[in-house]
């Protein structure tokens, strides 16, 4: 019986690396992903019924037949090899069957490889139809080959002795529900004398397995580093890049109309120095004055940036939602060590002068805060202002007047 055992494993374990190397050769979509050690733990239990077939065949299940249950924990390695930390009773009787007369020593209802009162090792599981198919994470079903070994512990099997080793080989089948897992398994136990195991291996026992087992899944931190492997990728980088180059566009648009705004107002500064030096009183010099002042002012209405920061009603810290923007200013501003910006803060209609001017006040100091303290931007190269309600962007009721928006400065 020792020789088929052995004959069995050995035939079982060509099957296991034979498949696991086609697994290896091919390359399937998706790939299993890196987990770390605390995740994909289950723990379950399963129901035996036992029989020992020692003194007789192997569907000679009465004499000796028993139940028995068994606790585990279970670790997936990966979508083909799983590990199972095992504790087990074969059987919670001391046996049952026919009350014959003692036969050397034993009762045939009292088969000794149920003197055992339990099992403690560690079992593999080779999943058969994951290793041909590859890893696919909407798979529920599983057929599976185990093995396991470990030290078993017996009762007053005087042959046996009271601590002995044993092995274990069968098939099993699984299916996943929601957070958790049932299946059945059918495998060969066999028993050996822990003073002499190579010359004394007995007891063969058949066990038929009915079990449920609660699967924990990833850890959280691992979920995480796995949602952002997922943001790696090139069409992402792609994208990014593309609303980068969107935003370098916009800002040499915006440069290009602040360019041709301020060689207007210097035509217009020379005109009227020119028309001063001549004393001209013809009211030439107030009316061009007045022009330029009113370019000044209009100078609000273009942006440096085709972008500003919103806010709710009377807030002044910057949501999460427009962190983005900042990161993009930070970005241009490292780019380009030239550019300086002057910070402008604006209020709706909501609440009184005195109030929203310090409310848009308080809005640009936050922004320029947190480009100095979190992008590390020279804090010499922003200043700060705030309009209140005092320079409406259309209707002054628009929520469009909840902003901060960016100038180009000469400083």
């Amino acid at each position: 019986m020792l020789k088929k055992l052995i004959k069995i494993c050995m035939l079982a374990g060509v099957m296991m690396i034979a498949c696991n190397a086609n697994a290896q050769e091919k390359t399937y979509a998706p790939v299993y992903p890196q987990y770390g050690f605390w995740s994909n733990w289950s723990l379950g239990g399963s129901a035996l019924f036992s029989w020992e077939y020692e003194h007789g065949g192997i569907l000679d299940w009465r004499d000796g037949s028993n139940i028995g249950f068994k606790l585990f924990a279970e670790k997936e390695l990966n979508h083909v090899w799983a590990m199972r930390l095992v504790g087990e009773t074969p059987g919670l009787y001391h046996g049952w069957g026919d009350d014959a007369l003692p036969q050397g020593g034993y009762n045939r209802g009292n088969v000794r490889g149920y003197d055992r009162y339990g099992k403690f090792g560690v079992d593999f599981k080779f999943s058969i139809n994951n290793a041909l198919k590859g890893y696919d994470p909407e798979r529920k079903n599983s057929l599976y080959l185990i093995y396991g070994i470990g030290a078993t512990f017996s009762r007053d099997d005087v042959e046996l002795g009271f601590v002995g080793m044993y092995m274990q080989g069968g098939i099993g089948f699984s299916h996943k529900l929601n957070h958790s897992t049932i299946f059945v398994e059918l495998y060969d136990d066999i028993a050996a004398d822990i003073a002499s195991p190579i010359h004394q291996w007995h007891d063969n026992t058949g066990i038929l397995a009915l079990g449920w087992m609660y699967d924990f899944g990833p850890t959280q931190a691992d979920q995480d580093l796995i949602a952002a492997r997922a943001m790696l990728t090139q069409e992402n980088f792609d994208k990014m890049q593309n609303e980068i180059d969107g935003l370098r566009n916009d800002l040499r648009e915006a440069k290009n109309r602040e360019a041709q705004l301020m060689n207007r107002i210097n035509e217009l500064e020379d005109e009227l120095a020119h028309r001063q030096v001549v004393k001209a009183d013809d009211g030439t010099a107030d009316s061009l004055r007045k022009v330029i002042e009113g370019y000044e002012n209009n100078k609000h209405n273009y942006y440096a940036l085709p972008f500003s920061i919103t806010y709710d009603v009377d807030q002044y810290t910057v949501s999460e939602d427009q962190m983005d923007k900042l990161k993009a200013i930070a970005q241009i501003m490292k780019n380009d060590e030239s550019i300086n910006y002057e910070i402008i803060g604006y209020c709706d209609y909501s609440g009184s002068d005195e109030y929203n001017q310090k409310l848009s006040e308080k809005r640009a100091e936050q922004v320029k805060k947190l480009l100095v303290k979190r992008y590390g931007i020279d804090e010499n190269r922003l200043t700060t202002s705030g309009k209140g309600k005092t320079m409406p962007f259309g209707d002054i009721k628009y929520a469009i007047n909840r902003r901060v928006s960016f100038y180009r400065s000469n400083n």
